[in-house]
């Protein structure tokens, strides 16, 4: 009976480890709010073959007109895998911002340089896709939409490698 318990969990066990997925990405992309090209780095476990979790962080920065925009967020989401690779999430995003007037505006220069701070908290709906290549070595592909005071669009491409 004990080597029948330990047989079941076993195999429990390994079935188990096998449908949960840690993997690491990095990835650039574009953000339509401010017109500009961000990277970051993104985290995922997977529970199972449905249902896993993710977050992701992003930062843009963007000169235009003696003016410094600069974005960083950070994305907690959950993640329903719709067909094989291919899954719709959800969450929130937190978002920092810093405009800083660099002393030129328009041509007219401006004595002082002025600096403004705010940070954001949003909702996330998007969807994307991952490619498998080799192994452990995936292309990943996602659209987002985030509503916020102004919402964006955020759509990233990278390389995502399980562990």
């Amino acid at each position: 009976m004990k080597k029948i318990i330990l047989i079941a969990t076993i195999i429990f066990t390994s079935l188990q480890m096998q449908a949960q997925e840690f993997g690491l990405g990095i990835h650039g992309g574009y953000l339509t709010e401010i017109d500009a090209i961000g990277a970051g780095v993104d985290l995922n476990y997977d529970f199972n073959e449905k249902w896993g979790v993710s977050t992701a962080t992003v930062f843009s920065a963007i000169d235009d007109g003696g003016i410094r925009n600069k974005w960083f967020a950070i994305d907690l989401n959950a993640r329903y895998y719709v067909v094989d690779k291919l899954y719709a999430f959800a969450g929130g995003e937190y978002l920092s911002l810093t405009v800083k007037s660099l002393g030129l505006g328009s041509g007219v220069f401006l004595d002082s340089e002025e600096t403004v701070k705010d940070s954001e908290f949003g909702v996330n709906l998007g969807t994307g896709y991952r490619y498998n290549l080799v192994d452990n070595i995936n292309l990943f592909a996602e659209v987002k939409y985030v509503a916020l005071d102004a919402g964006y669009v955020h759509a990233k491409a990278g390389v995502h490698f399980s562990f």
